[in-house]
């Protein structure tokens, strides 16, 4: 009951320190703005006690809440049991509301310093309330016999409780969420600035007290998209760290947003231009952030994504569309009411200028952020237009967002090799030269490779000009005032960045393959010896296989075991770090072994193979994008061969050979062609990226034949293995990127204080 009455406390103090701070700024009284202050930090004490009470009910193994009873249980360390604090909507809901209070904190003496309290408190403190009012429906603190009524008798108090999801029981899962959502809270700093300026009719100044805000946002919500992108790396075991999940683009919008006002804004420092753009594209950062929660929290995703969360219940899915809307119509009704008013400013720069390049990488940014939403809202959009839900294509994204990636990329190399609102022509040839030339060097290099798709090839080449741009411009900034390396050190981790999504995806191969216990098998240049199995915490397993290349031996042990609380067969990759790859193994199933009579052929996609009276073409895979999420819950997955027959005579039919992971057994379903042959499937490689490099692995036993019947051998572990080139590049080109972050808030918070506005 504590924790009831601390939420209903806090929304009740911050309702009335907005109503407070809305009278300091229409009235211009000190007292007033210190009244709502005083209030507005009773609801931030109240939400800390709120979330200490929720932890304490958690540690102490309080299973008469239902929150608890639903997330945690006596078995797990104490990290995990923290981490179950935010595994359910409601806890991760009180997560962000306690990280809006804590930033409330600090924002309140900024904002006091740079005269904009009233305005800003009052914006933000209409976020805090709205969060606080969600916690109202969707509370942690219900008993469960209030969310069971009739089933659980009051004061029921279970011995365990049904535990932690397996996916989220991962050390990344421990930090991941609270930096994603410090990225959230911090979103919404731009929109109050923004709303702050409209009110006080400031549309120039506000800029520079509102861009450290900013950019530490851009920060740390991009630290966070990407820690959750090493997370579906290491333990998911699907083979990548970015699948396009609508919950995944939901979050990379809003960043994607913050970076094109970053740019934008630095345009109006110089040029006073922009204005409108500027406010529109900061409370977009805030608004998107609220329409992700929509997509997460509503369920309106549940049959589309891999991990969003349930339906919340008829007024939470209200609650959320409200919020929505209501800040969506305040932020910009504001606008439009001011726009006539606000001074136009003519444009003063240059096509060869750095507004001018800064203006265009601000539109491909943007307009990425668009062509994403339009597609994470592919379910939505089908289900209202065609009454069925439906995702887009994986390939839709790359087909849109890689012109626009080229674009960034040539641009952010361009951007910083021109001068403020005019640059001569002639001095930035000689400029471009060199690092276009070592940008060519490396393309042709890759081309030798074997590289066939052209767009890839001048992502290539854009991200590569970038990188040699931004390092030579940030070596002569570092020689004059490091303090102004920040936007140069950016550049360069995004550059290092691009290339590691090349390397690392386009050049990858993968192969699924059976390794019987104690032999050797080659797989991708390795030699690969499965040794067999150990028990380790738990339930789990260990699957040891032996990985040899060039007289160095390594082991990775992937993870199998049956989960009580998806009812299905989990599976965590291992993955072995090496200096310019990693080889990554992620296992499938463990089945009895069994020997055939006939050998196994591989086809490509489209290649033929003629057998005797019979040609047999391998035409795809049968592989819906919700098997994908069936493998990670750990339930039944089906995966399909379609292969088209054809006699002597030229008549052609199709077939489908398949095989069915449920549990920790593979059912193979052979595709039969009459009476002649049963083609049954004993190796895959299906690439969801690019279907041209998919294999399938068959074995075509006639039927009827004498051969000799199969026998048992030692057990089975079917894994796919897969190479990831420079994958490291990722993950360094992430941490160069904080770098340059962390550069610019300190240059940009310093100039902001100097200017004291």
């Amino acid at each position: 009951m504590i924790g009831s009455l601390l939420i209903k406390l806090s929304f009740l103090a911050c309702v009335a320190a907005v109503y407070y701070y809305y009278r300091a700024h229409r009235s211009g009284e000190v007292r007033v703005a210190g009244t709502g202050r005083i209030l507005y930090h009773i609801s931030i004490v109240a939400v800390m006690l709120a979330s200490a009470v929720h932890l304490t009910n958690i540690l102490t193994h309080d299973f008469r809440y239902s929150y608890v009873w639903s997330y945690s249980s006596v078995e797990l360390p104490t990290s995990l049991l923290i981490s179950t604090f935010y595994a359910g909507q409601e806890g991760s809901f009180l997560l962000w509301t306690l990280f809006t209070a804590l930033t409330a904190v600090f924002l309140i003496r900024y904002t006091r310093k740079m005269n904009y309290e009233p305005e800003v408190m009052f914006a933000f403190g209409l976020i805090q309330s709205s969060l606080l009012l969600m916690m109202l429906v969707k509370s942690p603190f219900a008993f469960i016999w209030e969310s069971w009524p009739g089933e659980v008798n009051p004061g029921t108090l279970p011995g365990n409780g049904r535990g932690l999801n397996p996916l989220l029981q991962n050390y990344w899962m421990v930090i991941h969420p609270q930096v994603l959502f410090s990225g959230f809270t911090a979103m919404a700093v731009p929109y109050a600035f923004a709303v702050a300026a409209l009110m006080k009719r400031d549309y120039t100044n506000w800029i520079r007290p509102a861009t450290p805000w900013l950019v530490y946002g851009a920060m740390v919500l991009g630290v966070g998209i990407m820690m959750g992108g090493f997370w579906a790396y290491e333990t998911l075991g699907w083979g990548g760290y970015w699948g396009w999940d609508p919950v995944e683009n939901s979050s990379l919008v809003p960043w994607l947003f913050s970076v094109a006002a970053i740019h934008t804004m630095l345009s109006q420092r110089k040029s006073g231009a922009y204005l409108k753009t500027n406010l529109a594209l900061s409370m977009l950062c805030f608004i998107f952030v609220l329409y992700s929660t929509f997509l997460t929290r509503s369920g309106v995703l549940g049959e589309t994504s891999v991990h969003s969360f349930v339906d919340p219940g008829m007024w939470a899915y209200w609650l959320l569309i409200g919020i929505l809307t209501a800040f969506t119509a305040f932020g910009f009704g504001l606008l439009i009411a001011r726009m006539k008013e606000m001074p136009a400013r003519a444009v003063r720069h240059e096509v060869v200028s750095r507004e001018f390049a800064l203006f265009l990488g601000s539109a491909a940014l943007a307009s990425a952020a668009i062509f994403i939403t339009v597609g994470t809202s592919s379910p939505i959009i089908t289900g209202i237009l065609q009454g069925k839900i439906t995702a887009v294509d994986i390939s839709y994204y790359s087909t849109t967002t890689l012109p626009l990636g080229i674009a960034i990329g040539l641009l952010s190399g361009i951007g910083q090799l021109l001068w403020w609102t005019r640059s001569e022509k002639g001095e930035v040839l000689k400029a471009i030269l060199i690092p276009a030339a070592l940008a060519l060097v490396g393309t042709l290099s890759v081309l030798f490779i074997g590289l066939e798709d052209i767009q890839v090839g001048l992502f290539i080449f854009g991200a590569l000009f970038s990188l040699f741009a931004n390092l030579e411009v940030g070596r002569r900034i570092v020689k004059g005032n490091p303090k102004y390396a920040g936007g140069a050190i950016t550049h360069v981790g995004l550059a290092v960045m691009f290339i590691g999504f090349v390397t690392s995806s386009v050049y990858d191969d993968k192969e699924t393959v059976s390794l019987h216990r104690g032999q050797s098998i080659d797989v991708l240049g390795y030699q690969l010896t499965y040794t067999g199995f150990s028990p380790i915490e738990g339930d789990k397993f260990a699957f040891h296989v032996q990985v040899q290349k060039d007289g160095h031996t390594g082991v990775v042990s992937p993870i199998m075991y049956r989960s009580s609380f998806t009812q299905g067969l989990m599976r965590n990759p291992d993955i072995m770090n090496l200096v310019t790859k990693d080889f990554y193994v992620a296992p499938l199933s463990l089945e009895p072994g069994a020997k055939s009579s006939e050998e196994p052929f591989r086809l490509a996609k489209g290649e033929s193979k003629i057998l005797e009276g019979v040609g047999v073409r391998f035409v795809d895979f049968e592989f819906p994008d919700m098997e994908k999420a069936a493998m990670l819950e750990g339930r039944e997955v089906r995966i399909g061969a379609i292969l088209e027959i054809t006699d002597d005579s030229g008549a052609s039919e199709r077939v489908v050979s398949s095989r069915i992971f449920r549990g920790g057994e593979v059912v193979e379903e052979p595709a039969t062609y009459g009476n002649r042959y049963a083609f049954r499937m004993v190796g895959m490689s299906p690439d969801r990226e690019d279907a041209r490099r998919s294999t399938v692995d068959l074995v075509a036993e006639p039927i009827g034949s004498d051969a000799q019947a199969a026998s048992p051998s030692e057990d089975i572990l079917v894994v796919e293995a897969s190479v990831k080139p420079y994958i490291n590049l990722v993950w360094n080109g992430v941490i160069i990127m904080i770098v340059g972050f962390l550069v610019t808030i300190v240059r940009r918070s310093g100039e902001a204080k100097l200017k004291n506005i």
